[in-house]
């Protein structure tokens, strides 16, 4: 008996934790749906989840007891609202895959708008240079008396040619450095994105942008699938334990005999008539033994049936 106590404990403290793990999640993601009504959206939140456990709980405790209308409307509601939490975690869960994309595509443009700079100055350098070669093939193929003459119109040229080739290859150095921060960045973040390229390698054979976006998706259907749904089924089996605790535990018996046979002697037998109780009792232990509480319930059912059949 300590041992189901503890066990239906353990099953209600689930579904409390399942369920309110999916109700912050929920929440948050319809906050993000809704900014404007942040706190309104937070207080009916809270309310409808608490709501959504109570009626779960509610319909399978009466569910012999209440009309066709309340069952459909209550079933109605408790499968709405699972809806409406599931939306709520797919919102905060694409809302966190939308954050990390834009952490990783801000670094992007960052280091794409660096390494343009780069190759602008590498290609100014490139100019520089191909300008200092020019020249020395002029002076080269000047004359000898006029190579002084040459060197001292080349002069003002070349420095200012050296002088911009110092500045670049300063600027060079500026840009390498401010990239190498952002690539190491970059590779972490890549590394922290190699699970899911591999699930989208996994599923689609190959890693681009789309495939990524949409493998993610795919694991949020599966979460959303198993996570609210789960939190009610374990409420509905939380209540099926408490009832075994009650002793009112819901088992399909026989039909009871009215009579069975008993071997007296090895030649002769006999029948004798069933006390129900005790036969019950016998056949699926004493525990689903009716007690006289649950017998009047269940005769005010039959009685409620047979009137609805009259």
């Amino acid at each position: 008996m300590k041992g189901n106590i503890i066990f239906v404990i353990g099953t209600l403290f689930s579904a409390l934790s399942v369920s309110a793990v999916a109700a912050y999640f929920s929440i948050v993601g319809l906050i993000t749906i809704f900014p404007a009504a942040a706190m309104a959206i937070l207080a009916m939140g809270i309310v409808l989840e608490i709501a959504k456990l109570v009626a779960a709980s509610w319909v399978y405790q009466y569910w012999e007891r209440i009309t066709i209308l309340m069952k459909t409307y209550m079933v109605s509601a408790v499968l709405v609202l699972c809806l409406i939490t599931s939306l709520g975690i797919f919102g905060f869960l694409s809302r966190a895959h939308i954050d990390q994309v834009a952490v990783y595509t801000d670094q992007d443009l960052n280091m794409e708008v660096i390494e343009f700079r780069l190759e602008s100055e590498k290609d100014k350098l490139q100019a520089y240079r191909t300008r200092i070669e020019q020249l020395d093939l002029v002076l080269l193929e000047s004359r000898r008396q006029d190579r002084n003459y040459v060197t001292r119109t080349q002069r003002d040229e070349r420095e200012t040619i050296n002088t911009g080739i110092d500045q670049v290859i300063v600027k060079i150095d500026g840009y390498n450095e401010q990239l190498l921060p952002l690539r190491m960045e970059q590779a972490k973040m890549e590394a922290e994105l190699g699970p899911i390229n591999y699930i989208a390698e996994l599923f689609y054979g190959e890693i681009v942008d789309s495939n990524i976006d949409d493998a993610v998706r795919i694991i949020i259907m599966l979460l959303i699938f198993v996570f609210d749904p789960l939190a009610i089924i374990m409420v509905l089996a939380a209540n099926i334990g408490i009832k075994e605790m009650r002793g009112n535990r819901p088992i399909a018996v026989a039909k009871v005999p009215e009579r069975v046979m008993e071997t007296v002697d090895d030649d002769e037998i006999q029948t004798s008539a069933v006390d129900p109780e005790d036969w019950v009792a016998e056949k699926y232990g004493v525990e689903s033994a009716m007690d006289k509480k649950k017998e009047r319930g269940l005769q005010w059912l039959i009685d409620k049936k047979r009137k609805r059949k009259e």
